[in-house]
């Protein structure tokens, strides 16, 4: 659709004023990138970033999210936040939403602490579910059948903001979040970590890497964690083991291949939330919930998954021109998730949750494969890097989901009293399933990039068919299958002045596959839309930092809601179209003396601009417009106290709504973090808390009967060797 020339000359102005407040900043020497190429080494290393002057806190220069390969972040067409490996262990993360807490643009645990899934939401748009990302390759999902990674694994996180259907597929259109996993290295090292949490939980944790024999020419990594113990709920435990494995086969400079393998197994009970706005954001008769309420029943509350992947990676370079690449991975899922849920009270005023018992248990299959050629070259006074790939992706679902037929005072289960609540109860037996089916999608893209570069412009261009399939094998009802094509494109352009500061502007088309059918039987077409976006990075000169400056707008069709109109809540309808506009901000800088700093500021407009529903004009539920976090860390210098190092953090998470028509307001609300670590010779100790006062918050609802509060106050202690 054309764009509004009201968006064009806000976009332009906000570029405007951004130029000139960072101009006058930027206006030192000229600044000389050096090259640098990812590998398996920690951002500590040098090799996704620069260690701060007079600081232990890593500034990332690199990205390998935005244009599938190593670059600069200044050349990128979009804005990527990197969490490093020393962000990662500074604030101790234990969950990839807790990673993002301090990026622009990103709401990490929304439905605060979840132990199923990772909830993330990119520039307002739902992202956990076709927005992550392991090693540039897919972790499709849907319905009930969750992948998630745990950051032992991990060397850093990258979070690419907009559309990235053009280079990945089918994605969120608010960006995707890119795993990047550990890998061999050619220098022995390790570690091994133990840590408690005031709840109880205990996790102990092995790294360990290095070449096998006397050359580099074989190296592996072995990943280890176990996790387990009560948690803040009034009933219930966690339980985490994992393991994972990798091998690399370097014979020279210019070949590699990576075999890695996973395997892990979650056995947990649900953790509190569906409870009611009424008891939550604002007082019932008697008060508001406690936090520490298990909402489920202890008879059949169980959530469980069985996670195994395997896959490779290879490259190898005929010259300094052609350079070949492929990578594959096959995942498969195994989950039980079944409790009984709140739907709200069963009298108006009562202190009696209505709850539904609930269960499915999905099997989750994908393989995914990416091969790609790459070439440097110039053509006269411009300098190319070529990408052209041909990828593909299949995943199938296979689920049943069931609720109880009963009709009781608590509705489809046993209702619970929030005043004084009963457990071991048991709950009325499931009926027939409502869905039981096998859903398939298969997806083979191909696609061509080409970044420019003359002197200090650089363009970059994009292209992306796809070709679609999926299939529904419907055990109860009418099978289905859709064919369809869909394009996706981006142009972007940037100029990197000497003094650090780089203008850019973008414009990507886009697609996201969505699965399923409607009430009668029509499957769901793919979610398509478009996006503007302008800004300006600065890469100072005089001092450490990366800063980000983006202003955006980016229109969604085919989005999907539950069937309120038909009033069927358990089948879904694509009612029209959300846009997004918004403003993002992020800095990492060192500021000297031991002194660095993590800032972001995010401001939306959300609007639902087609729908046939009360939601038509209004925001969204669940997502606030405003949201900013604020980290500050300092390593002390003296001599008597070298490897002391503090941090505190602020996340202010702004207001956002519990219903469609926006009549119910869920309120903003702060949160303080902070994190003290001393390190001497090979031993590390640590002690994280997480919400330090805790502040007791409502995260955001989905709807009036479907709350969340935010994680309670979480101190770890956590001690580290390393070799």
């Amino acid at each position: 659709m054309p764009f509004p020339v009201r968006r064009t000359q806000t976009l332009l102005l906000v570029s405007c004023a951004l130029g000139a407040l960072l101009v006058p900043a930027a206006a030192q020497d000229a600044i000389v990138l050096d090259t640098v190429t990812l590998q398996g080494a920690g951002a500590g290393t040098g090799t996704d970033g620069t260690l701060a002057a007079d600081s232990a806190l890593v500034v990332p220069k690199q990205s390998a999210t935005s244009t599938k390969g190593a670059g600069s972040r200044l050349e990128s067409p979009q804005p990527v936040s990197v969490i490093g490996q020393d962000q990662l262990e500074l604030r101790n993360v234990q969950s990839v939403d807790e990673a993002v807490r301090y990026s622009s643009g990103v709401q990490g645990q929304k439905f605060g602490n979840n132990n199923r899934l990772d909830w993330f939401n990119i520039r307002g748009f739902p992202a956990n579910e076709d927005g992550l990302y392991l090693d540039g390759l897919a972790l499709f999902s849907t319905a009930f059948a969750t992948w998630q990674v745990d950051p032992v694994l991990l060397e850093r996180v990258e979070v690419l903001k907009g559309p990235a259907s053009v280079l990945y597929g089918g994605s969120s259109p608010g960006g995707l979040v890119n795993l990047v996993s550990k890998r061999p290295t050619t220098t022995p090292q390790g570690s091994v970590e133990v840590g408690v949490n005031e709840y109880g939980q205990v996790y102990t944790a092995l790294d360990s890497s290095g070449p096998l024999g006397d050359d580099d020419i074989w190296t592996y990594r072995l990943n280890a964690k176990l996790f387990g113990g009560d948690f803040y709920a009034d009933e219930g435990d966690e339980f985490r083991g994992l393991i994972a494995p990798t091998l690399t086969y370097q014979p020279d400079a210019q070949t590699s291949f990576t075999l890695y393998g996973s395997y892990q197994r979650d056995d947990s009970n649900n953790v509190p939330g569906f409870l009611p706005y009424v008891g939550t954001v604002v007082p019932a008769s008697y008060g508001k919930i406690d936090r520490k309420l298990f909402t489920s029943d202890t008879t059949i509350d169980t959530f469980e998954r069985d996670q195994t992947m395997i896959g490779y990676e290879f490259e190898h370079s005929f010259n300094e021109t052609f350079t070949v690449r492929q990578k594959a991975r096959y995942a498969h899922l195994d989950s039980t998730y079944e409790l009984a849920y709140g739907n709200g009270y069963v009298t108006p005023g009562g202190s009696e949750l209505a709850r539904i018992h609930f269960r499915t248990d999905p099997t989750a299959d994908t393989v995914t494969i990416d091969n790609q050629v790459e070439a440097l070259f110039a053509t006269g006074a411009i300098d190319h890097k070529l990408l052209a790939g041909l990828d593909y992706r299949y995943y199938k679902l296979d689920q049943t989901q069931a609720v109880s037929a009963w009709n009781g005072p608590g509705g489809l289960g046993m209702p619970l009293d929030v005043l004084n609540p009963n457990y071991g109860v048991g709950q009325p037996p499931l009926g027939a399933p409502y869905i039981d089916n096998a859903q398939t999608l298969n997806q083979t893209g191909l696609y061509i990039q080409d970044q420019m570069r003359a002197d200090k412009l650089v363009v970059t261009l994009n292209a992306r068919y796809d070709f679609l399939n999926t299939e529904l094998d419907n055990r109860i009802g009418t099978d289905a299958e859709d064919d369809e094509g869909a394009f996706s494109g981006r142009a972007g352009v940037a100029y990197l002045f000497d003094n650090g500061l780089t203008p850019y502007a973008t414009y990507s088309r886009f697609f996201t596959p969505v699965l399923g059918i409607d009430a009668a039987g029509t499957p769901f077409e793919s979610g398509d839309g478009d996006q503007y976006e302008a800004g300006i990075k600065y890469q100072p000169t005089g001092f450490d930092g990366f800063f980000t400056a983006s202003v955006f707008d980016l229109t969604r069709g085919n989005v999907l809601t539950n069937d309120v109109v038909g009033n069927n809540p358990f089948q879904q309808v694509q009612t029209g179209e959300i846009q997004s506009q918004g403003f993002e901000l992020e800095g990492t800088v060192g500021l000297g003396n031991g002194f660095s700093l993590l800032a972001a500021y995010t401001k939306f407009d959300l609007e639902v601009t087609e729908s046939s529903d009360v939601d038509l004009g209004k925001v969204p539920v669940a997502i606030p417009e405003e949201f900013a976090s604020l980290w500050l860390d300092y390593a002390f210098q003296s001599d008597a106290l070298t490897g002391l190092r503090l941090g505190g953090g602020l996340r202010w998470n702004g207001e956002s709504y519990a219903d469609k028509a926006n009549t119910l307001e869920v309120p903003d609300y702060t949160v303080v973090d902070a994190s003290i670590s001393y390190e001497k010779a090979n031993w590390k100790g640590q002690l994280n808390a997480s919400n330090l006062f805790d502040k007791k918050a409502v995260s955001s609802c989905q709807d009036a009967n479907s709350c969340f509060y935010n994680e309670p106050r979480k101190v770890t202690a956590s001690l580290t060797y390393s070799w």
